[in-house]
C-alpha cells in the first residue's frame, strides 16, 4: 500500500485539529489561566495586557513551565489508561480514533498552556473557534512538540511576541498565497505521520486486555513529557531572538519533492528532552 502524500497527510491534520478544537477540555481561557498562576502578583494587570515575559525573566518562566508539563502530563497518562482498557472488538476502530482526537486534545491543550506563559495571544476567538491563522499557530505549535523540521521558524513567524501581526497578513490574502503556506504544509503532514501512527497504536493497545490500559498510558506518559519540553525550549528561544532560518527550495528542486511521497524521518529532528 502506498504512503499518504503530503497533502493527504496535510488535510488529516487539519481534520483533526477541526475536531479536537471542539472539545471542551482542549480551550484554554488566557485570562483565566494568567489569573490562576499569578493572580497573587501585584503586576497582574501588565501580565494581562502584555503577558508574563514583560515581568518575569525567560529562565523563571522556563521553570514554571516545568510544573506545567508535570501536572499536564500526569492528568493525560491517567485519562489515557482509562480510554486504554478493553472495549467492545465491534468499536474497536472507531474508539481508538476518540483516544487519537483525545490525546491531540490534550497536546493542544499543553501548547495553549505554554504559549500564554511565554506572552502569546488568545488562540481561539471570542466565540471559541479557531480562526485560519489561529490553525497555523496550532501546527507551528504542534509541530515544535513533535521535533518537526521548520516548526521552530514557523512559530516565529506565527509569534505575537516576536513582532509578528500574523492575524492581518492573513486577513489580506489567502492561506494559499502566503509566504508561509509551504512551511505550514510541510509542518502540517509531519503531524499527519503522527496522527496516522498513533491511531493504530491506539487500536492495538485496544484490543489487549487489561495490560492495554497500562500500555496505553506508559506510552502517553513516554512521549507526551518530551513534547511539551520540546515546545517550551521553542518558546523560550523564539523570546531570546534565537530564530531558526528556514532555507527556501529552489523551484525546480522544490517541483520535484511535490511530486514524491513524503518520509516523515527526513523531516523530522532528533528528539531531545529536558529534564
Amino acid at each position: 500500500m502506498p504512503e499518504p502524500s503530503q497533502d493527504k497527510l496535510y488535510a488529516t491534520t487539519l481534520q483533526t485539529i477541526g475536531a479536537v478544537s471542539k472539545l471542551p477540555v482542549v480551550r484554554v481561557d488566557r485570562e483565566a489561566f494568567l489569573r490562576k498562576h499569578f493572580g497573587d502578583s501585584e503586576h497582574i494587570d501588565v501580565i494581562l495586557e502584555q503577558g508574563p515575559q514583560a515581568v518575569y525573566s525567560v529562565e523563571s518562566l522556563r521553570k514554571k513551565a516545568n510544573s506545567l508539563i508535570k501536572s499536564s502530563v500526569a492528568k493525560t497518562s491517567m485519562v489515557s489508561f482509562a480510554s486504554g482498557l478493553p472495549s467492545n472488538p465491534a468499536v474497536m476502530i472507531p474508539a481508538g480514533g476518540a483516544d487519537v482526537a483525545q490525546y491531540f486534545g490534550f497536546a493542544i491543550n499543553l501548547a495553549q498552556q505554554m504559549a500564554y506563559l511565554f506572552g502569546e495571544d488568545d488562540l481561539f476567538d471570542g466565540g471559541g473557534q479557531l480562526s485560519e491563522a489561529a490553525q497555523m499557530r496550532v501546527i507551528a505549535y504542534l509541530g515544535a512538540m513533535f521535533g518537526a523540521a521548520g516548526a521552530s521558524a514557523l512559530v516565529a513567524s506565527t509569534s505575537k511576541v516576536a513582532g509578528a501581526n500574523l492575524g492581518k497578513k492573513v486577513a489580506a490574502q489567502a492561506l494559499t498565497k502566503t509566504a508561509w503556506y509551504p512551511l505550514v504544509k510541510k509542518v502540517g503532514a509531519v503531524i499527519g505521520v503522527k496522527i496516522t501512527k498513533k491511531s493504530v497504536e491506539k487500536t492495538i493497545t485496544k484490543a489487549v486486555p487489561v495490560v492495554g490500559g497500562v500500555v496505553s498510558g506508559g506510552l502517553t506518559y513516554v512521549t507526551f513529557r518530551p513534547m511539551g519540553h520540546r515546545l517550551a525550549d521553542t518558546l523560550v528561544k523564539n523570546l531570546n531572538g534565537e530564530f531558526d532560518v528556514e532555507l527556501e527550495l529552489n523551484a525546480q528542486f522544490a517541483a520535484l519533492v511535490d511530486t514524491e511521497v513524503i518520509d516523515a524521518e527526513d523531516v523530522t529532528e532528533e528528539p531531545t528532552e529536558t529534564a
